[in-house]
């Protein structure tokens, strides 16, 4: 290949690296850090027991609803994954591990029902009606209260009831009781939820709109209520089988009209009418899921392991580097400077797929790239070896590049391809931080090849077809080779 033709290669390569980083730089883009380089929440959660037999299809189901509650709470790229029977969750940058379990593991089953009575602790006939609500409490983590039947519920005493200590919880013989009929509308109908003030702006409330079907159903539901006095006239906003709040239809409504547009919760505060908007908008978990276990990673530590794997990186490519200009002196700077721009080529496309499809570079990942020097590095030594051996058949260095780039290249496609096919098949049948091993394996694994084709044939074509740059001492281009041996099929 002529110099001219190996120099527009090379300049048009040069040309899309500048542009590449050019985005990168404009955009103000870096890469997407996981939990183990940044900090964040990891939670592991299972099935509640007394649920029978779990499908996956409803496993599956659970993770998509985390990850619409995890989008909405607004973490870059959280990591929601089904581990067998259990579901991973990783939210880098988190901070609030308490506000994160509460999100990620509330069921959310909404039910509006109709209050029959209140029965408060000094009513006479508190034991009398239904269980206690500790064995209520009990069965609730079971599972939700059926929908078409009246039920016995249990509301624990609001925070001006606690002010002594309001974050301790209320012993269950201090709860009321409620009798409840028949769930008259559920969260399904819920079509949006946000956290305003509430009507009396004293207070915040989780402000509900339902779908036209159920906002029709809430009407007709508040209209009976609305002919009612007393008890009957309260409708129960049952949240997971507790009674959140069970408010009187307000008296300016007529018998016989209901309340059109929506409903609203009244909650504690503005951070707890958000969580809730946030919960419900994601919709209810099919199944209940226990915290088997929370870790909170400080953005310490995930500072130092990315440190730490940047530094092992930068020993590991110092030697290489050290190793290849020993051994082959100009040429091997050349290819230092191969692995340079590996270098940049990965970062620049870990950083670009982080933003096109979310990639997060997890501290395996970064073990990847570390793995990956050692190929590019076998690239570059492959091309010079077959180099030397052409120069001792007694070919010119320009021939003997060009022929050195055709068997290396070969060599290089097939052990890149074998590497490939290892990282795609670790990343199926992979889970959690090894899948990230095997992308940025696989990635740099095709970068090492388009490298090879483009930059490292050019780079290493263009000085052996520069007179000055061959025959000066040391660049090496002839240096580290035994005695000429003919060429077969060449006169002697």
């Amino acid at each position: 290949m002529s110099k001219g033709l190996l120099g527009g290669i090379l300049g048009v390569f040069l040309a899309a690296v500048v542009v590449l980083w050019g985005v990168i730089w404009v955009n103000d883009w870096e890469p997407n850090l996981g939990l183990d380089l940044q900090g964040g929440v990891s939670l592991t959660l299972e099935p509640a027991p007394g649920q029978g037999e779990i499908d996956l299809e409803i496993l599956d189901q659970t993770v998509e609803v985390i990850r619409s509650r995890v989008d909405g709470l607004g973490v870059a790229e959280p990591d929601i994954a089904r581990q067998g029977e259990t579901v991973l969750v990783q939210l880098p940058g988190v901070a609030d591990q308490e506000q994160a379990e509460d999100i990620v593991q509330a069921t959310a089953i909404l039910q509006f029902r109709p209050v029959y009575r209140e029965i408060p602790p000094a009513d006479p006939d508190y034991e009398e009606v239904g269980p206690s609500c500790a064995e209520l409490e009990e069965q609730r983590l079971e599972g939700p209260p059926p929908a078409d039947e009246d039920v016995v519920l249990c509301q624990p005493p609001g925070e001006e009831a606690l002010a002594d200590d309001p974050e301790e919880d209320a012993p269950t013989d201090s709860w009321s009781k409620f009798e409840l009929g028949p769930v008259a509308v559920d969260g399904g109908s819920v079509e949006d939820a946000g956290a305003a003030l509430d009507q009396a702006g004293l207070g915040w409330a989780t402000v509900l709109d339902f779908d036209s079907e159920g906002d029709e159903v809430f009407q007709e539901f508040t209209a009976e209520l609305a002919c009612n006095t007393g008890d009957t006239r309260r409708l129960a906003i049952v949240l997971d089988g507790l009674v959140e709040s069970a408010p009187p239809v307000a008296q300016d409504v007529p018998c016989g009209q209901g309340i059109a547009g929506g409903g609203q919760i009244s909650v504690a505060d503005q951070e707890e009418a958000e969580d809730l908007a946030l919960i419900l908008r994601a919709g209810a978990l099919p199944i209940q899921l226990d915290l088997e276990q929370s870790l909170a990673v400080s953005p310490t530590l995930g500072t130092d392991s990315l440190i730490a794997g940047l530094q092992a990186g930068a020993i590991g490519l110092a030697l290489v580097a050290l190793y290849l200009v020993v051994l082959y002196r100009g040429i091997g700077a050349l290819a230092v400077a191969e692995l340079l721009m590996f270098g940049i080529l990965v970062l620049g496309a870990i950083t670009v797929l982080g933003q096109a499809i979310g990639f997060t570079l997890t501290l395996a990942g970064v073990a990847g790239i570390i793995v990956s020097i050692g190929i590019a590095a076998d690239s570059s030594i492959i091309y010079r070896e077959r180099y030397r051996d052409e120069i001792r058949r007694g070919r010119t260095i320009r021939t003997a590049a060009e022929h050195a780039f055709s068997s290396a290249f070969r060599t290089n496609l097939t052990g890149n391809t074998v590497s490939f096919l290892a990282a795609v098949v670790l990343y199926i049948l992979a889970v959690g931080p090894v899948r990230g091993f095997a992308f940025t394996l696989g990635l740099a694994t095709l970068i090492d090849t388009l490298l090879f084709a483009t930059f490292t044939r050019s780079l290493f074509g263009f000085v052996a077809n520069s007179p000055k740059l061959a025959k000066a001492p040391w660049m090496g281009l002839r240096g580290g080779t035994f005695a000429a041996q003919p060429v077969p099929g060449r006169a002697k």
